[in-house]
């Protein structure tokens, strides 16, 4: 299995969709760092707690490296910066993170990162999902996710829908 470490937004929107053993069953474990695991437990904005205690596959981590994270922080939200740091110390084979900034930086650092539509690509291409517009039009609406009308057409076009 890969070892995989986990922003907010791909664990809050497959735990929305009722699709989260589809990352248990691609990643086997997830790691998140404690800021995320904050954020999903105690959200800011009226979402829905997740209780990463209560996700057999997901366990908390906390990066080492706290001038790496501050460094980050100066550009990125504290859940990101943890994320990026931890994915770095501990080698991870692959980040999920949709943030534009996150993605950008996470890259520069020499990560491989994939985010939720990405995730639900996968899924399709697999035969675990059937569709995806229906998943993004319910995240946008129901969630509040964001994402370009630009990047839903590329990725509708590229899931044949």
């Amino acid at each position: 299995m890969s070892i995989v470490v986990s922003d907010t937004s791909p664990l809050r929107a497959f735990a929305f969709l009722d699709e989260l053993p589809l990352l248990s069953e691609w990643f086997g474990e997830v790691l998140v760092p404690p800021a995320v695991a904050k954020e999903l437990n105690d959200p800011r904005w009226g979402d829905v707690a997740l209780d990463v205690g209560l996700i057999p596959f997901v366990r908390v981590q906390a990066p080492t490296d706290a001038a790496r994270v501050g460094a980050l922080r100066r550009h990125l939200h504290q859940g990101e910066s943890e994320a990026i740091a931890l994915a770095i110390e501990i080698r991870a084979e692959l980040l999920l993170v949709d943030e534009r900034d996150a993605r950008r930086v996470a890259k520069a650092s020499g990560l491989r990162t994939i985010g939720v539509l990405g995730l639900l690509l996968r899924a399709k291409s697999l035969g675990r999902i059937d569709a995806v517009e229906p998943r993004i039009r319910r995240l946008r609406e129901e969630l509040g996710f964001f994402v370009s009308d630009a990047l839903v057409a590329e990725v509708l076009r590229n899931a044949g829908e």
